[in-house]
C-alpha cells in the first residue's frame, strides 16, 4: 500500500476591489485601484483622498469644455449669417419664383373678361369713394365754440339756411345736352339719386334713353349708368325692393333695371313691357309712375298721355294686371272726350284711387276699380279746377305725423301758380246729386313769377314743400310760417355764374329719410343737391306743427264756404 497523504483546502482570505466613481465628470483615469497606491496610502495614512481630487479636476475641464463649445457654436451661427447676407446681395430671386410674363394672347383674354372688368369696376368706386369722403382730422373736440354754418339747432336765418353741397353732370360719353326729366332718392340708401335724361342733342350716337345712379360720396361718375331704346321721361326707385329702379318712356314702354344683375354693365333692363299696343300695355309717352301696396303685393301703376292707366307685377311685365282707359266726365264742356294725363299721385291712405292732373288743366280723381255709387275711372262727381294751363305735378301730403294731414295735397301748373287743395274722400262723393259735378277749390293760390314745373311735399315737416321754376329757382313755402312768401330758396351754383345757360329747372325730390336734403335738375342737364337747415329739414319736428297745420286748414276750409255762400 501506498502512503496516506493529508491534503488542507485552506480558504485564501481575498482582499475587496475598491472602485471610485465621480459623478461630475467621467475621466480616463484607471477604475482600478493597484495595490501599490492603496498600500501607500494605507502606509502613510493621510487623510487626502484621490476620488476628491479627481473631481476638482473634472470641474475644470468641465468649465474649459463648455466655453470651447459655446465658442464653436458662436463661430457657426457667424459664418452662416454671413453667408446668408451674401447670397442675398448676389442672387435674391434664388428663394423666389419668377413672376411668369403673361403672353399678349393671355393678357388680352383677362382684361377682356366679365369678371375682370366688374372687379376693376367695384373696386375703382370703393376707392374713389374713400378718396372723396371728408373728415376734419383737425377737429378739437374740447373747444365750446360752434361753427356758424353747421349751426342747425339755431332757429331764424340759420335753421332756414339752403346750402349746395354736391353736384352731377354728365360726361361728354355719354352725351352733351341731355334734358333731366325726373329725379328720385333711394328709400333705403339716403345717398342715391337717380336722374332720368332724354334724347342727347349732340350725340346720335349714344343710347336715347339715360338713366344715372349718383352717389354722394361718389361725385365723379355715377354709381350705375342705365340705357333705353327711347326717351326716359320718368324714373322711380322700388320702395320695397331698392335694387329695382322703374323708368317710363316716350315710346310707352316701361323699363325696369336690377343693380344686382351682372348685365347691370352694359345698362340694359332686366324687363320692359312690349310696344304692341292695345290692351297690352302703353303706344304713347310715360309721364308719370308710382308704386302702391306693401312689400308682398305691391303693383306699379303707370299713366301715358292717351288716358291709359296700367298696373304692372315687377315679377313679369309682359301683360298688365289692369287696364284702364280714362275719358272725360263732361265732353261738352271739355270740348273732347279725351283726358291727357300728365301726373299722379296716390293718397297714402287708399292704394284704389288717385288724383290725376291734365294737359287741360283740370285734377279728376281715378279710381282703380268699381265701388259703390262710382265706377271704375274718371270720378264725374268731382272736379278740382283752378288751373288755367297743364297740370306740371301733383303731391298728396306724406301723412307721417301725429295728427292725420292725407287728404292735403299741393299741386302746380303752366299758369304760373302753385296751389294748395283739399281732397274730398272718396266716400262723401257718393252723397252728391246724380249728374252734377261738385267743383273743388284750392284752399291756397301761390303767384310766381315763372312757369312752376315741379312741387313736392316734404318727407318729415308737415307745412314744408318745395318747387321749381323756368327762372331757375327753387323754393321752398311754409305753410306755418307764410303762406304767400318763401321761407328759403336757391339756385345752382352754375347757373349763377353763368347768365346765358339755360335756367329751367324741371323736377324736384326730396330725400326720403331725414328730409335734409333736395335735388333739383333742368335743362342744362346738371342735377344739383341742396342741404337745408333744421327748420326745413330733419326728423326733429315738434307737434305744435302739425297743430298748426290742421288749424290753417280749418280756417281756409271755413272761409272758402262763406264765400261760396
Amino acid at each position: 500500500m501506498g502512503e496516506l497523504t493529508t491534503v488542507f483546502e485552506i480558504p485564501v482570505e481575498s482582499k475587496p476591489e475598491i472602485i471610485s466613481y465621480s459623478k461630475g465628470v467621467q475621466t480616463s483615469d484607471q477604475w482600478h485601484q493597484t495595490p501599490d497606491s492603496d498600500e501607500s496610502g494605507e502606509a502613510d495614512g493621510t487623510s487626502r483622498s484621490p476620488t476628491r481630487r479627481r473631481r476638482k479636476l473634472s470641474q475644470r475641464e468641465k468649465e474649459l469644455e463648455e466655453e470651447e463649445i459655446r465658442q464653436r457654436l458662436r463661430q457657426e451661427i457667424e459664418e452662416e449669417l454671413k453667408a446668408l447676407q451674401l447670397d442675398e446681395k448676389v442672387d435674391p430671386e434664388k428663394e423666389r419664383f419668377p413672376v411668369r410674363a403673361l403672353a399678349p394672347e393671355e393678357l388680352s383674354a383677362v382684361t377682356s373678361s366679365n369678371d375682370f372688368l366688374d372687379f376693376v369696376e367695384r373696386s375703382s368706386k370703393v376707392i374713389e369713394r374713400a378718396l372723396d369722403e371728408e373728415y376734419d382730422v383737425l377737429a378739437d373736440y374740447a373747444l365750446q365754440t360752434r361753427d356758424a354754418e353747421d349751426d342747425d339747432e339755431y332757429v331764424g336765418r340759420r335753421g332756414r339756411r339752403v346750402k349746395e353741397v354736391a353736384q352731377f353732370d354728365l360726361h361728354d360719353a355719354m352725351g352733351k345736352k341731355r334734358m333731366i326729366s325726373d329725379m328720385d332718392f333711394s328709400p333705403k340708401f339716403p345717398e342715391l339719386l337717380c336722374t332720368s335724361y332724354t334724347k342727347s342733342q349732340s350725340s346720335p350716337h349714344t343710347p336715347p334713353g339715360l338713366l344715372n345712379v349718383w352717389n354722394m360720396h361718389l361725385k365723379g361718375r355715377p354709381e350705375y349708368s342705365l340705357h333705353a331704346t327711347s326717351d326716359l321721361l320718368s324714373c322711380l326707385f322700388h320702395p320695397h325692393h331698392p335694387s329695382l329702379i322703374l323708368g317710363g318712356t316716350y315710346s310707352g314702354q316701361l323699363c325696369l333695371w336690377d343693380t344686382r344683375a351682372r348685365n347691370q354693365r352694359t345698362g340694359e333692363p332686366v324687363q320692359k313691357t312690349p310696344l304692341t299696343g292695345g290692351r297690352s300695355g302703353h303706344a304713347h309717352p310715360i309721364y308719370s309712375l308710382a308704386v302702391v301696396g306693401t312689400q308682398n303685393a305691391s303693383s306699379v301703376v303707370s299713366v301715358s298721355t292717351d288716358g291709359v292707366v296700367c298696373a304692372w307685377s315687377t315679377d313679369i311685365l309682359t301683360q298688365p294686371q289692369e287696364f284702364l282707359e280714362l275719358h272725360a266726365p263732361n265732353p261738352s264742356a271739355y270740348k273732347t272726350d279725351d283726358v291727357a294725363p300728365t301726373c299722379i299721385s296716390f293718397p297714402a291712405s287708399d292704394p284704389t284711387y288717385f288724383l290725376s292732373g291734365t294737359e287741360q288743366g283740370n285734377i279728376f280723381p281715378v279710381h282703380r276699380y268699381d265701388r259703390a255709387g262710382a265706377k271704375s275711372g274718371v270720378d264725374v262727381r268731382t272736379s278740382y279746377r283752378g288751373h288755367e294751363a297743364p297740370v306740371t305735378g301733383i303731391d298728396f301730403h306724406p301723412a307721417r305725423g301725429k295728427i292725420d294731414l292725407g287728404d292735403l295735397f299741393v299741386s302746380s301748373g303752366l299758369d304760373w301758380s302753385v296751389k294748395v287743395w283739399r281732397a274730398r274722400p272718396p266716400s262723401s262723393t257718393a252723397s252728391t246729386i246724380s249728374g252734377n259735378t261738385e267743383i273743388v277749390k284750392p284752399l291756397l293760390e301761390i303767384q310766381r313769377e315763372d312757369s312752376v314745373y315741379d312741387v313736392k311735399w316734404s318727407p318729415t315737416k308737415p307745412g314744408i314743400f318745395g318747387c321749381v321754376d323756368g327762372g331757375g329757382r327753387m323754393d321752398i313755402y311754409d305753410i306755418n310760417a307764410s303762406s304767400e312768401v318763401p321761407v328759403g330758396g336757391a339756385r345752382p351754383s352754375h347757373v349763377e355764374k353763368d347768365m346765358y345757360s339755360l335756367k329751367s329747372l324741371n323736377k324736384l325730390a326730396w330725400e326720403k329719410t331725414q328730409g335734409k336734403h333736395v335735388a333739383v335738375g333742368g335743362l342744362d342737364g346738371i342735377a344739383t343737391v341742396f342741404e337745408v337747415g333744421s327748420e326745413l329739414g330733419g326728423v326733429d319736428t315738434k307737434s305744435e306743427a302739425w297743430v298748426g297745420v290742421k288749424k290753417w286748414m280749418g280756417k281756409q276750409t271755413k272761409s272758402k264756404v262763406e264765400l261760396q255762400e
